[in-house]
Parts: structure tokens; sequence; C-alpha cells
């Protein structure tokens, strides 16, 4: 009888232990503007659309460099549901490569973090000697996974390795126990 329990405990341990509690984070799903977007005329707006609600980090949400090094100014940070929305001093921006540097904290506590990278064609205008330029409306969608340059940090959670060991002393611990209670 022992050797069945035994075998029965075993068994059930097996075949819990390849499952792995759900660790999921927020993906970024689309930008505007868009990773690798060749853009005309500065965004007004950063768009950053994720896989699940987020929240704003403790850290800057959204931060824009600019090809010469300099920070383009971000303000009006909002997070509603699974989008962050910021607004961009458009007369900062410069001509050339620009990295966006996004932070956002998943619903499970975690901060997700990563970057993406568009080009301005057109350096920006000053609003004393041209109408400002409209919003900029190109948005793509990016594949299920974050963008080729983007990162995520996982913060959180209990190792898998943990709850190895734990699951292998209580079913020693089992074991133990009913062998002494048959002697």
């Amino acid at each position: 009888m022992t050797r069945y329990f035994s075998a029965l405990v075993l068994a059930l341990f097996a075949a819990t232990a390849m499952v792995v509690p759900a660790q999921a984070h927020a993906e970024l799903k689309s930008s505007n503007p868009a990773s690798g977007a060749a853009l005309e005329a500065p965004p007004k707006h950063v768009e950053l659309v994720f896989s699940e609600a987020i929240g704003l980090p403790d850290s800057d949400a959204v931060t824009i460099t600019g090809p010469d090094g300099a920070k383009v100014p971000v303000t009006q940070v909002h997070a509603v549901d699974n989008t962050i929305t910021a607004t961009v001093d458009a007369s900062a921006a410069k001509s050339g490569a620009h990295t966006v540097a996004w932070s956002a904290k998943s619903d499970d506590g975690d901060t997700v973090s990563g970057t993406f990278a568009f080009t301005m064609t057109v350096a920006a205008q000053s609003s004393s000697s041209a109408a400002p330029p409209s919003s900029v409306t190109a948005s793509a969608t990016v594949s299920n996974a974050p963008p080729p340059t983007s990162t995520t940090q996982d913060s959180g959670g209990v190792p898998i390795w943990v709850w190895l060991l734990v699951g292998l002393v209580v079913v020693v611990g089992a074991i133990l126990l009913v062998r002494r209670r048959k002697e």
C-alpha cells in the first residue's frame, strides 16, 4: 500500500512540476509614431498601446532623445486602460533619428520598459514663421513581440526552482510520514 501511495504522490508531483505560474507582463503592441517611422513633421503626441491594462511607473513613462542626445520635452503623460499618451514639445524636435524610451507598470506591479526609434526628415518649424504642423497620423501595429530594439524587465515572481524545491520537500515529508506511521 505504501508503494502505491508513494508512486501516486510522485506521479502527482511530476505532473504538477511542469506547471509554471503565469508571469506574463504587458507588451508594447503598437506606437504612434511607429517604430522605424520616417516622419516629415515632428509629432505632437506619443501614443503607446499595450497588450493589457497598465499604469504609470514611478519613473518617467516616456522620454525622447534627439539626434544630438538632447531630451525633447514630454509633458501631460497619462495612462488609461492599455494606452499611455504624452504630449511632445514639437518645437524642440530636430531632424534626424529620435529614440523613445518607455516604461509602464503592469497589473501585477512589475515594470516593463523598452525603446524604439523613429526618424524625422524635416526639422521642426518655429510657430512664429509658419502654421503649426498637423498631427502625425502614421501608426503601425507591431507584431505580437515587442519591437526589435525593445527590452523588458522581469522584476517579480517566485523563481520556478523555489516551487520545485518546496514540492520536493512536501513529497519527501509525506513519504517519511507514511513510513513512520507504518512502523
